[in-house]
């Protein structure tokens, strides 16, 4: 059994990182709330739900539609990641052995935003680099081991920190 250890760091932002951020934390937030509102069409009509490889291809089509171009300025990676979370969100639900109930909306406001990278981030010493947001320093509070597998970008009250998986 592999063991998986996370560090937990606090960000150095910028007042312009800090505005990348819940731009990005909106995207992500925007693709769930969307997806969700169209799997629950679905369900309301009587049709099957989509899996994450569905709704995978209808974001592709939102960042070509013009009410929706922003997601274009975002990065893919969050946005998909978004979406497998509640590709499993929903499975849960439906699982006669899970108590899970049915995903809900998120809300704008939230001081509890959060998206994940699973590629594309380099890490230098105090700073991580991250795609379309570029290089953003952190407190480095104790030695990293291992290899990153993912990176976690959350905010909780007034703060940013970064999640290192290993």
């Amino acid at each position: 059994m592999k063991i998986y250890k996370a560090y937990k760091y606090r960000l150095k932002a910028s007042p312009e990182h800090i505005s990348l951020f819940i731009k990005q934390a909106g995207c992500c937030r925007f693709v769930w709330n969307k997806a969700l509102e169209i799997q629950k069409k679905r369900l309301d009509s009587g049709d099957g739900i989509l899996r994450y490889v569905e709704m995978s291809k209808l974001l592709t089509g939102w960042k070509r539609e013009h009410e929706t171009a922003f997601l274009a300025d975002a990065s893919s990676p969050t946005m998909q990641q978004s979406l497998i979370f509640l590709d499993r969100a929903i499975k849960d639900a439906f699982n006669k052995k899970s108590q899970k109930r049915f995903p809900r909306f998120k809300k704008k406001g939230r001081c509890t935003d959060s998206f994940r990278y699973t590629q594309s981030f380099k890490l230098m010493g105090n700073t991580i680099y991250l795609p379309k947001i570029g290089w953003v320093k952190f407190i480095k509070s104790r030695e990293i081991h291992g290899s990153p597998k993912n990176v976690t970008v959350s905010r909780r009250g007034e703060h940013w920190y970064v999640s290192i998986l290993n």
